[in-house]
């Protein structure tokens, strides 16, 4: 019994050491949507750290800006996927993820979008791989993923799904309705309350589904 348990123990240590992997951490203006092909689903909160294989890797990433204005109103801009492969990376390390040439205001955002520049560094902050985005060649990585530029688009995206719970909210018992709209006050309630960071992180989220 005790040579089995410890054949166990020998093959999960095998096994898990044979799993390696590497630290990535991005900006919360650079979302990774997949690694080495395979979507990674996102949240409600914008990760800063990924993990991944060591390895040669291929990254899917995109800029996504959040601008508010000074009448309180807002923007989303954001970039079609850029494919950034990576060299070996080492098993254990960490890599940061940077824009290059990053815009400083809203305007310089607006033509970033179209050619956003990534860069890869190592913990000593050497460049080790860059990629710019093609304007022509952007387009959905997937086919059900809707790209966002503006908050017009966001407004109708956010609208039509409004529209559809309304429509099967119709079919609900009048009780149901008003336990409904009662909800709806902590929302509006948290929403006031909330910082620029955390309305900066819903609506990116919004803006991914």
């Amino acid at each position: 019994m005790i040579l089995r348990l410890t054949a166990l123990i020998s093959a999960l240590m095998v096994s898990c050491t044979a799993i390696s992997a590497v630290t990535i951490t991005v900006p919360e203006d650079i979302k990774i949507v997949a690694v080495n092909g395979q979507e990674i689903n996102g949240g409600f909160l914008s990760k800063s750290q990924y993990k991944i294989n060591a390895g040669e890797s291929t990254l899917s990433v995109r800029y996504s800006g959040y601008y508010q204005h000074a009448d309180n109103s807002h923007d989303i801009l954001k970039s079609g996927i850029v494919a950034i492969k990576t060299p070996s990376l080492k098993d254990g390390e960490t890599y940061k993820l940077a824009l290059l040439e990053a815009p400083k205001d809203f305007d310089e955002a607006k033509k970033y979008k179209d050619q956003p520049i990534f860069a890869l560094y190592n913990k000593q902050n050497t460049l080790l791989a860059q990629q710019q985005g093609d304007k022509a060649e952007q387009k959905n990585w997937f086919s059900n993923t809707v790209l966002l530029s503006d908050t017009k688009n966001a407004g109708e995206l956010s609208t039509a799904k409004m529209g559809g719970e309304i429509s099967n909210q119709n079919t609900l018992k009048n009780e149901q309705k008003v336990n409904s709209e009662n909800s709806q006050i902590p929302l509006i309630q948290l929403w006031q309350q909330s910082s620029k960071q955390e309305r900066q992180k819903f609506m990116s989220w919004l803006a991914e589904q």
